[in-house]
């Protein structure tokens, strides 16, 4: 037998890594591991963490990865097991929290043969020893071959014991009174919103699609902006554009000095002077940018070094289709991406926060006959996208052709003589409140999104 195959045999690191990774995850997960002995793990850095789910669920106290962070951190454990990056490897190396009761077996059963080991590990040394009659240590070895079975046995519930936590779980839900509002994040796009009851929840993925230069990554930028206006702390992650690039386009959202003339070499005393006030008010804005998160697990240590200094509100992902999944082979790239969007939805539960995602979408095809919308299952390589989603939006640049009202196209040829464009916004999937779609105007100089107004536009 090789190392591997016995290392494997007495010990299964990946499988006491997705006991505690579960546990991290889901509460049923956590009470599970909780009944485990400390010494059932191999692992030093484990037995830690085992030690502290032990006292949470004791406690009563959920159990997430931030929760947990604080524990280790307040007992000073947290180096122990390797800092909050090996907590986040926990959970992102659990393929599902459904099977930790097989991870919990495997583990179990490298335990007892750890056990039955060293049991005939003694008796050979004992038989060599010559001082014990062979009765003597044919009985002490039957009694230890029995706790080691003894430590496998089935855990019975009673009945009182599940009635009572059953109860005080139902009594728990009903103290509506106490429970708090979830706190959202207001996007300052009224008609997102307006159907979200008031903005973003905590743990939500938003996916926002458009086929190429509609402004899906302004659109983004503008829900940022709004949040950190508004004191929320916010990362920015994208793979499209450099920090200087993104700015450059912040200084002209609000400054409304053209992004032409910015980018260019001869900027106006006038328009310095308001890049100059600008300045004043955009630098203090909580927002951070990431360049080169390529992957999921690049993202998680970005926002957990948010996290840990100061806190993070609102991740955005600019976009999708460019990130790389974590595994080194999948079976194609719509699989690599599910595995992604996949992972962002894991990322918002961990940290509590919603998550917006932004995703490409197919160009329109020269053979359609009509030019057309575009739906959810344009996402290119699109996957587990749809299902991931909370909230889908879909950004679209109608043709007139395309236009049903006569006001419509009034407005739509009014705005391509101004150099603008319309842009319709529609909200195509919405667990978080009404589906439903409106019109937005698009200042491209500007980078702005505005909503049409009778004789102006406002702000959005």
């Amino acid at each position: 037998m090789s190392e591997v195959s016995k290392d494997l045999t007495f010990r299964n690191i990946e499988a006491e890594q997705s006991v505690l990774g579960a546990a991290l995850q889901d509460a049923k997960a956590a009470e599970l591991a909780a009944e485990m002995a400390i010494d059932e793990f191999s692992e030093p850095q484990h037995r830690v963490i085992l030690a502290a789910i032990k006292r949470l669920v004791a406690s009563h106290t959920p159990i997430d990865l931030l929760i947990m962070h604080k524990a280790l951190s307040e007992g000073k454990q947290l180096e122990l097991i390797g800092g909050a990056k090996y907590l986040s490897q926990l959970i992102s190396t659990t393929p599902t929290t459904a099977n930790v009761k097989s991870y919990i077996a495997i583990v179990r059963e490298c335990c007892s043969r750890r056990r039955m080991r060293a049991i005939g590990e003694a008796l050979i040394k004992a038989s060599g020893e010559g001082q014990r009659s062979v009765d003597e240590i044919r009985e002490k070895a039957a009694v230890a071959i029995r706790e080691v079975k003894v430590g496998e046995s089935v855990r019975l519930i009673s009945q009182e014991e599940s009635a009572m936590k059953t109860y005080e779980k139902l009594a728990e839900q009903q103290k509506v009174e106490d429970r708090p509002e979830p706190d959202r994040i207001a996007t300052g796009i009224r008609g997102i919103d307006k159907r979200t009851g008031g903005g973003l929840i905590g743990s939500k993925l938003m996916l926002i699609g458009a086929r190429p230069s509609v402004g899906k990554s302004i659109f983004a930028l503008t829900i940022c902006l709004n949040a950190a206006r508004n004191g929320k702390r916010v990362l920015f992650s994208t793979l499209e554009m450099e920090d200087d690039e993104i700015t450059e386009r912040v200084f002209a959202n609000d400054s409304m000095v053209s992004l032409q003339e910015i980018t260019s070499d001869s900027i106006s005393d006038e328009s310095w002077t308001k890049l100059a006030e600008s300045l004043a008010v955009i630098a203090r804005l909580p927002l951070y940018y990431t360049t080169d998160a390529d992957t999921v697990e690049d993202l998680r240590r970005a926002a957990f070094t948010m996290y840990e200094n100061g806190g993070i509100d609102l991740i955005c992902v600019d976009y999708l289709q460019l990130m790389s999944g974590s595994r080194n082979r999948y079976g194609n790239r719509q699989e690599e991406v599910a595995d992604i969007s996949r992972g962002l939805k894991k990322l918002a539960r961990e940290l509590k926060i919603p998550i917006i995602a932004l995703s490409q979408l197919s160009r329109f095809e020269k053979r359609e006959t009509k030019r057309r919308a575009p739906t959810m299952s344009d996402a290119r390589e699109s996957g587990a996208i749809e299902q991931d989603a909370n909230i889908f939006i879909l950004l679209h640049d109608p043709e007139i052709e395309e236009l049903k009202t006569e006001d419509e196209k009034r407005m739509y040829k009014t705005l391509k003589d101004r150099g603008l464009q319309m842009i319709q916004v529609k909200i195509d999937k919405n667990r978080q409140g009404k589906k439903g779609w409106f019109y937005l105007i698009f200042d491209g100089d500007h980078m702005r999104f505005t909503a049409p107004m009778k004789n102006e536009e406002e702000p959005v």
